[in-house]
């Protein structure tokens, strides 16, 4: 991170998207109280993951070695997908996971699946622009030593002088949507310095009102 300013705003604007499912699973008992005992359970899981994720941001900027492990990479996305709180077919977008069960990744988990949460998070939010087709893509393929995940979205898409920016620090095109937990401009940021940090890279491809795609390259 460039100073203690911006690791202060991405480890707020990381919590906050682990707070949100955490108080949507709280209201959900609160309405019903049979789901009381499944929404605990769940508020607790994300509290502990909220913890883990701590841990894992300092110890990406504090260099501190953080040990890899084998996962599966399918559920990986699942698990993400349930920390969301979300059902998308709510939505009316359709979900795609295009990705085999048994392809796997050597990573540090928690982390990646920061990137997973905001790359969905913000594909979420594109496709709710649109009044058409709301669809959301997640497909992976395994290369020699390489995985490639491609996550994309049927949303308005990217402006090419926008594309150029979006993975610098405090840049969004969401200005105005903070109550929402959006438009801190430190999600992509994140995304990258923890793609970098485990060896890949990531990229963007968009055309307006045609969507946009993001391309993750990891070792495997």
């Amino acid at each position: 991170m460039a100073s203690v300013g911006t690791l202060t705003a991405m480890i707020a604007h990381e919590f906050n998207n682990i707070l949100t499912p955490i108080i949507n699973y709280a209201q959900m008992a609160q309405t019903n109280p049979t789901f009381a005992p499944k929404a605990i359970t769940r508020a607790a899981d994300g509290g502990l993951r909220a913890s883990e994720i701590c841990a894992a941001i300092l110890g990406l900027t504090h260099n501190a070695p953080v040990e890899l492990e084998r996962v599966s990479l399918r559920t990986l996305l699942e698990e993400t997908l349930v920390a969301m709180a979300r059902d998308f077919s709510k939505d009316r977008i359709e979900l795609i996971l295009d990705i085999h069960s048994d392809m796997e990744i050597h990573t540090r988990k928690v982390e990646l699946q920061q990137v997973f949460l905001n790359l969905l998070i913000n594909a979420r939010t594109a496709v709710l622009e649109t009044n058409t087709l709301r669809r959301i893509v997640v497909h992976a393929f395994e290369e020699p030593g390489m995985v490639t995940i491609t996550v994309s979205d049927t949303g308005m898409g990217i402006t090419p002088g926008n594309l150029t920016q979006i993975f610098d620090p405090f840049f969004t095109t969401k200005d105005g949507q903070e109550d929402q937990g959006q438009g801190h401009g430190l999600g992509l940021a994140l995304c990258k310095e923890i793609i970098e940090s485990l060896g890949g890279d990531i990229s963007a491809q968009s055309e307006r009102n045609e969507g946009a795609a993001f391309i993750i390259h990891l070792p495997c």
